[in-house]
């Protein structure tokens, strides 16, 4: 009996301990080897990338999330946003105080933007034109932009066209429902602007992306991107985005 009553109230602990905590963030696992994407990225590259400035914006944001759980200077709603998956903190930003706001939309929003931009790459295929979208994605793809050569003829001269650093978009639009091309600076990404944006693709335009390969030659880079998109994984985005869409 008294091993039961212990066992429950080490339950109870465990359960109070995990709500009542702000969100701790863990640097994802590649889903593929480092060098799984040369030549297009590197392995030097691909471990430079995700150990360590992917890890910055994980461990930058665990730090401001504690702050903002352990603020008493602060209501307990800055209590209740640090509590909350990170794709739903960057969608509140407005509601932060300033010391936490700027930080935390560089580093939450690294943090988000990595975490999908590794997730949608794959192993090159020997040329571009061989990789190419699939199923209903490539459908409304063509009825978006009227073809899928126009489409990738759009995103690349966004990218070539973009000045400092930051991120090419593909998502659908939470007000008219088409696909939107667009771009954010920095760390920003679409969900900050709308929260009912879906994000399907993106480009990291940051050097420390491309640098180390590619040195000047960022055309290049975006040239190659079109060859390690993993399609099959972007186009499961975009059926997954139509089914949130006619839950809003």
């Amino acid at each position: 009996m008294l091993n039961i009553i212990i066992i429950i109230i080490t339950f109870f602990l465990i359960t109070i301990d995990y709500v009542d905590s702000q969100t701790e963030l863990t640097l994802p696992t590649l889903p593929y080897a480092y060098n799984a994407l040369e030549p297009v990225l590197s392995e030097y590259l691909m471990r430079l990338h995700h150990d360590k400035h992917f890890q910055m914006h994980t461990n930058k944001s665990n730090i401001i999330l504690k702050k903002m759980f352990t603020d008493t200077q602060s209501d307990n709603k800055l209590k209740e946003i640090a509590k909350q998956p990170i794709e739903i903190i960057l969608t509140q930003l407005e509601y932060l105080p300033h010391q936490y706001q700027l930080s935390l939309r560089y580093n939450g929003g690294g943090y988000f933007n990595h975490k999908l931009f590794f997730s949608m790459l794959k192993t090159p295929t020997s040329t571009v034109d061989e990789n190419k979208p699939i199923g209903p994605l490539l459908e409304a793809i063509e009825k978006n932009f009227g073809s899928f050569d126009k489409f990738k003829q759009l995103f690349s001269s966004a990218s070539y066209e973009f000045f400092g650093s930051g991120w090419i978009w593909l998502y659908i639009d939470a007000q008219t429902k088409r696909l939107i091309l667009n771009f954010t600076v920095n760390q920003d990404n679409p969900i900050m602007y709308d929260k009912n944006h879906i994000i399907l693709l993106c480009i990291d335009l940051w050097e420390h992306a491309y640098y180390p390969v590619y040195e000047n030659r960022r055309n290049e880079y975006i040239e190659n991107f079109w060859r390690i998109i993993n399609w099959s994984f972007v186009n499961q985005l975009y059926i997954e985005g139509q089914t949130k869409r006619s839950d809003l």
